[in-house]
């Protein structure tokens, strides 16, 4: 019990100590910049985290907009793979539980920023 309180004082102690402290001097105009520049980032972060990173030499298909689409790798299901089915006749279909027959292939899947449509090549 000791432990836990030491360890919730001293997280207390941490945080008040990195807190960020407004600025005095900053003005309602600069505290708006600030604050939308902000929401971009994190924008930018989560449709990094979604989408993948921007591939600024590609043009969208759908728009034509250049330095919008973001790629990212993916592995997709593509048909019946012929060893998995194999494998299951051999087996007498305990593979399947553990493989499925379904193989997978990888693509890149790109996003436009632009008009959100979604393709795969």
């Amino acid at each position: 019990m000791l432990w836990f309180l030491l360890a919730v004082i001293g997280f207390l102690i941490w945080a008040f100590a990195f807190k960020k402290k407004p600025d005095l001097n900053e003005t309602d105009d600069d505290r708006r910049v600030r604050e939308q520049a902000e929401r971009l980032r994190q924008r930018d972060r989560a449709d990094r985290w979604t989408h993948g990173h921007k591939n600024v030499e590609m043009v969208c298909p759908h728009c034509d907009t250049r330095g919008e689409v973001r790629t990212k790798s993916k592995q997709v299901k593509k048909g019946v793979s012929g060893g998995k089915a194999t494998g299951a006749i051999l087996t007498g279909g305990v593979s399947l539980l553990a493989t499925g027959l379904s193989r997978r292939e990888g693509m890149t899947e790109a996003h436009c920023g632009n008009c959100h449509n979604k393709w795969m090549f």
